[in-house]
Formats: C-alpha cells, sequence, structure tokens
C-alpha cells in the first residue's frame, strides 16, 4: 500500500515556518521588493526591557504608539488653542460664540495632516563559529565561561541594541531629513514656533521660558539640556544670594556636591524634570509630553519594535541584524521650546 505521509504538514504553523525558514538558504541577501528576503524581524523587546541607558533619556519616556504603512500620519497642531477673546492675544482667530439654533465654529485651519515615512534604525552584528562555540556555556564576568553568563553573540546582540537605543537618542533631538533621507525629523527641525537664547541657564531664567510657552498654551514637564547646563543650574542654587543655598556647618564626613533634578515652574507652580544629554549640543528643549486631556504631544510612532533578523551567511559565522523602525511626531509643536546660545563646556 503506497501511504505517503508529509512529516511537514504534521506540524503547527509556527513550526513548520521556522523549518522552513532554517531550511532556506540565500548566498546573497537581496533586499528589493521583487527578492525580499525570506526572513522576518523577531520581536526581541521584552528580552531588553530591562536595557535603559541613562544616556537616552528621551527615549526612555517619550511614549511610543503602533504605526501602520508606509508612513505616520497624524493631525498636527500649529495655532494657539484659545480663540482670540480677552487678552490672550490671537489664537485660531474664529470665535468659541455662536448664536441660537445655529452651530458651532469648526477650527479646521488649527490642525494640519502630516505625514511621516518611517525610517529604519539598526545595527549589524556577526560573530565567527568559533567563537560562539568557545563561548558555549556561558561567558560571565572577565569571559570566564565558568561563570554564569551568555555566549558571544547574544552578549553581543545586546550591545548592538544599546547602540540602536542610543542612535535613536541622537535622531530623536537632532534629526534631519535634509540631511540625511535616511534620518527623520527630530526636535530641533520640528520645534519652530518658540525660541529663546541663554548662555547659562538659572532656575528663574528656564520659569521666563515657561512664561513664553504658557502664553503659547503649553506647560513643560521635562527640560533635557547638556552638560554644562546642568552644573549651572546647581551652581545657581548654590550662590550667596541664592534662597536655596547649601550650607553645612560643624559636620564631619560631608558629602559635597548637589545636582537638580527637578525645578518648578513659578508660572503654573508645576514641577519639571531635568534630563542630561551629550547630543544636545548647545541647545535645550523644553517640552510638553503630554495634555491636560492625557493626550501626547509629542510620540514614538513605531512600525517594527526592537527585533532580530537572523541572516544566512557563506562564512562560517553567524549574522544578525538588530533593528526598529520609528519616526518621531511633535503633535502640539506650539507647547515646545527651543532653547539656544547655550555653553557647552
Amino acid at each position: 500500500m503506497d501511504n505517503k505521509f508529509d512529516v511537514i504538514d504534521s506540524f503547527d504553523d509556527e513550526t513548520r515556518q521556522s523549518l522552513m525558514k532554517a531550511a532556506e538558504l540565500l548566498a546573497t541577501q537581496p533586499f528589493s521588493p521583487p527578492s525580499r528576503s525570506v526572513f522576518a524581524p523577531q520581536n526581541i523587546t521584552e528580552d531588553i526591557k530591562l536595557v535603559v541607558p541613562i544616556d537616552s533619556p528621551l527615549r526612555n519616556r517619550l511614549s511610543v504608539v503602533q504605526g501602520y504603512g508606509q508612513a505616520a500620519v497624524f493631525k498636527k497642531l500649529t495655532s494657539r488653542l484659545h480663540s482670540n477673546t480677552g487678552a490672550g492675544g490671537v489664537g485660531t482667530n474664529t470665535t468659541i460664540a455662536f448664536a441660537d439654533a445655529g452651530a458651532p465654529n469648526e477650527t479646521t485651519q488649527t490642525y494640519t495632516t502630516v505625514s511621516f515615512p518611517f525610517k529604519l534604525l539598526g545595527r549589524k552584528v556577526e560573530v565567527g563559529g568559533l567563537a560562539i562555540a568557545a563561548t558555549a556555556n556561558g561567558m560571565g564576568a572577565s569571559g570566564d565561561p565558568r561563570i554564569n553568563g551568555e555566549n558571544m553573540l547574544s552578549a553581543r546582540e545586546r550591545v548592538k541594541a544599546v547602540e540602536v537605543m542610543l542612535g535613536e537618542e541622537e535622531l530623536i533631538i537632532g534629526g534631519d531629513v535634509d540631511t540625511s533621507a535616511l534620518q527623520f525629523d527630530g526636535l530641533g527641525k520640528q520645534i519652530v514656533t518658540n525660541s529663546g537664547n541663554a548662555s547659562l541657564l538659572t532656575a528663574s531664567g528656564i520659569s521666563a521660558f515657561c512664561n513664553t510657552a504658557y502664553l503659547a498654551g503649553g506647560n513643560p514637564t521635562v527640560l533635557v539640556h547638556n552638560a554644562r547646563q546642568g552644573r549651572a543650574i546647581s551652581d545657581n542654587l548654590e550662590w550667596s544670594g541664592s534662597i536655596q543655598r547649601i550650607a553645612i556647618a560643624n559636620s564631619t564626613g560631608v558629602t559635597a556636591g548637589a545636582r537638580v533634578t527637578e525645578v518648578i515652574n513659578s508660572v503654573t507652580g508645576s514641577v519639571i524634570d531635568l534630563e542630561v544629554s551629550r547630543y544636545v549640543g548647545g541647545d535645550a528643549y523644553l517640552l510638553q509630553e503630554r495634555t491636560s486631556a492625557g493626550e501626547n504631544c509629542i510620540q514614538l510612532e513605531e512600525l517594527i519594535p526592537m527585533s532580530r533578523v537572523d541572516v544566512a551567511s557563506s562564512n562560517f559565522s553567524q549574522i544578525k541584524f538588530v533593528l526598529e523602525s520609528r519616526v518621531l511626531e511633535v503633535i502640539y509643536e506650539p507647547f515646545q521650546m527651543k532653547i539656544g546660545g547655550l555653553a557647552i563646556g
């Protein structure tokens, strides 16, 4: 009796796809649409969720939403939310009042539709087969395989994931599609309504910038600045004329120094977090992350989460791409402020 049985058909879809993926061998890796590689990204977000570099404060705290299609499309606020009544100045320039049996006015000019193509960010890692075999039992402290750790490929993969995070942080701040079509526009490019200048930041100076943001409808929640400005804010609160001067007397074994992590917005009384970044250069960014209604003022839209792609190699090695696809959206742009001219050393 001729009883033919296809073993592969007996597996579930996930196992069958894994087998077919493992069996596929491409001498080259074309990525053009007609001959795209069969290898699909594997989400490693859970694997690296504890990897939160302190050098990427914006990436760590900005909200991430799921993206769709080839580009991120969103409604961007282009003017203030108030109308033009009273002392608030001209906002939407459309009255809030309407007649009985009439209809409220629609402020279509307040928003504009923006489309940003998603961008790919990633790193490649390749490790020789011998190096992988030599560290198969785990590469722990000081590279000693007897101490629990991970093999070289896994360790390098995690390092590359951090590289991608730091690279994304740079683009969030300084990305410019005009400089490179592969980048997305960062805060420095997208914030155009409100700007200011200072040499050194002070607590009162930050409140002055908050005043500008407030008149535009904003209430900042975070200030991203360079290392020199972090020192300047701390020094400002230690000056002899400061009401918050730090004074210690009749003490021994004192640990000196202070770092200011928050300042009070003297306009609204809200608390502003201070985040230091090596990527801002001579600029600083006074940002509002969410509205009073809980909507994101700034967000990252993600098409591909942090993922690993196994790539076929014709050499005695293993190749992986660690990548993601994101774009930055400054939705409530008038609420944000860019501060330039700051000292960096």
